[in-house]
């Protein structure tokens, strides 16, 4: 039984629960998988087997790379276990454990200010300034934050305003269901002009526009990592400091100022390992999120 097979058994008993993005990426990955075990038989083989097949696979990737098929190949070999197509495999603690470190880089609050007065400078009715701003002040990841609508802008009768990261609406998606949630604005952080925004998004609803984003989601990408960020760091600008840097510096500066794990996760939309907060941190309420973000902020200023 090869894994080939045992994944096409897996994919059709699966499938219908992942999302087309998802279940693309799958199944290039079970492809990847499939050539570098080279047949195996599954009801014949080994630890050294596997450990060969790791070795195979590690050859010119990164190890963070190779753990990310280690993993898809374990869902379906359990999956196997669980429907008795195997009696037992050997991929238990397979992952390398060495080189594994995130290699994402995150901006200093110096760089962070520096990327916050630029967008500033930027005119008000450009995306280019709100994909940056918005970056700075929620930690939302890139896709995220240019899929939002003006319907995803939330105003609480409490005053405290919000965008709401979901996949209501076609095209839409969301990396898992941790990743809905509500991210209040900070009006003032690192200078941020909430009324200005807000001036945007009613431009938008006026022009009978949905989407904020008034290019595409690669566009933004391509301009923010290989323009925008550069532009604006000039001569304190590192290769490797890119959009998504953004979200590591606020999760580094929430856990400096002592944030819950609680409430940073319903910031970032991360999924704890904690039972309690998978269960109750997207019912964190808004205005408690808000003032917390209020006075992070608040102390860097």
């Amino acid at each position: 039984m090869t894994f080939d097979a045992l994944a096409q058994l897996y994919m059709a008993d699966r499938a219908g629960e992942q999302k087309p993005s998802t279940l693309k990426e799958t199944t290039l990955c079970h492809k990847v998988i499939s050539e570098h075990l080279e047949g195996l038989d599954f009801r014949n083989h080994s630890r050294e087997d596997l450990v060969a097949f790791r070795g195979r696979l590690a050859q010119g990737r990164m190890p963070s790379t190779v753990n990310k098929l280690i993993v898809k190949m374990s869902a379906v070999l359990a999956w196997a276990v669980e429907n008795g197509h195997l009696s037992k495999t050997y991929d238990k603690k397979l992952k390398l454990t060495k080189g594994v470190e995130s290699t994402r880089k995150a901006f200093s609050q110096h760089q962070v200010s520096k990327l916050m007065e630029y967008a500033n400078g930027l005119q008000e009715e450009s995306w280019k300034r709100w994909l940056l701003s918005l970056g700075i002040i929620t930690g939302g990841r890139l896709k995220e934050i240019c899929q939002l609508t003006t319907s995803d802008v939330v105003v609480f009768d409490s005053g405290v305003v919000a965008i709401h990261i979901n996949e209501n609406g076609e095209g839409k998606s969301i990396k898992n269901k941790q990743s809905k949630r509500l991210v209040p604005l900070t009006d003032g952080a690192y200078g941020f002009d909430l009324a200005a925004f807000l001036r945007y998004v009613e431009t938008c609803r006026a022009e009978g526009v949905t989407e904020l984003a008034q290019f595409g989601y690669r566009p933004s990408g391509e301009w923010v990592n290989q323009q925008g960020i550069p532009a604006a760091l000039t001569g304190t600008y590192e290769r490797g400091l890119v959009f998504h840097s953004l979200r590591h510096s606020l999760a580094s500066l929430m856990q400096e100022k002592g944030v819950s794990v609680l409430h940073a996760q319903a910031v970032m939309g991360h999924a704890s390992r904690t039972i309690t907060f998978d269960t109750y941190g997207n019912g964190v309420p808004v205005e408690v999120v808000a003032d917390m973000l209020r006075k992070v902020f608040r102390e860097i200023a």
